[in-house]
């Protein structure tokens, strides 16, 4: 949280950087600045609306309805996520002479620009390191990626639990859908896995996924 990793992201095992990536894409982690719990809280919500609409039944979750402003919200937070992190990260290695810096070589350095973005908009700035950042295009990117991934998942956050508190309590009925059962939670690992991870995926497979083969086949 202070900084003090970014010598050491940049030497770990792509098995290591696969993990600290993935978990700044998902932002499900509990721990931490907290975002973990929040943005679990958004999965579900959408968990349940597309369970509804397989049932047919308006969704239902802590005993509040959920309607179309808590779906939009829902997705505002979960599509500016990808959009900070991936759409600079895009133009960013499409220049890789002009703009990137990257100082390593093949995939490592698709994860160390990757990266910069990532804890730009979802942690605390750290990176891999070696990066040559200290340029214009690296300062106004990455705070965009800053301003964009904290802050306006920070207000459609706030917008949603202000929502979400002001609906009546729903009475719970035999066709209510139960949210503490095996079946709901494996459901929710359905949604996280699609709407956030396969988002990611190719940059994972891409950069640590990739490198993890280079380095296994001795190239």
């Amino acid at each position: 949280m202070c900084g003090a990793v970014n010598g050491m992201h940049d030497s770990l095992m792509p098995t290591g950087g696969f993990t600290t990536l993935f978990n700044m894409f998902l932002q499900i982690v509990w721990g931490g600045q907290g975002t973990g719990t929040a943005y679990l809280f958004v999965f579900l919500i959408l968990t349940v609306f597309l369970t509804g609409l397989m049932v047919g039944r308006t969704p239902e979750f802590l005993g509040r309805k959920i309607e179309k402003r808590e779906i939009v919200l829902a997705s505002v937070i979960l599509l500016v996520h990808p959009i900070a992190i991936l759409i600079p990260g895009a133009i960013t290695l499409a220049f890789p002479e002009s703009l990137s810096g990257i100082s390593n070589p093949g995939f490592h350095g698709l994860s160390q620009v990757i990266y910069e973005y990532a804890s730009a908009a979802a942690n605390n700035g750290s990176g891999f390191e070696g990066l040559g950042d200290a340029t214009l295009w690296w300062n106004l990117s990455a705070s965009f990626s800053l301003l964009a991934g904290r802050y306006i998942p920070i207000i459609a956050l706030l917008l949603l639990a202000d929502s979400m508190s002001r609906k009546q309590p729903v009475p719970e009925t035999t066709g209510t859908l139960r949210t503490d059962t095996f079946l709901f939670t494996g459901v929710t690992a359905g949604v996280i896995l699609i709407l956030g991870a396969l988002t990611f995926f190719p940059m994972l497979a891409l950069g640590p996924v990739a490198e993890a083969f280079e380095i296994a086949n001795g190239l």
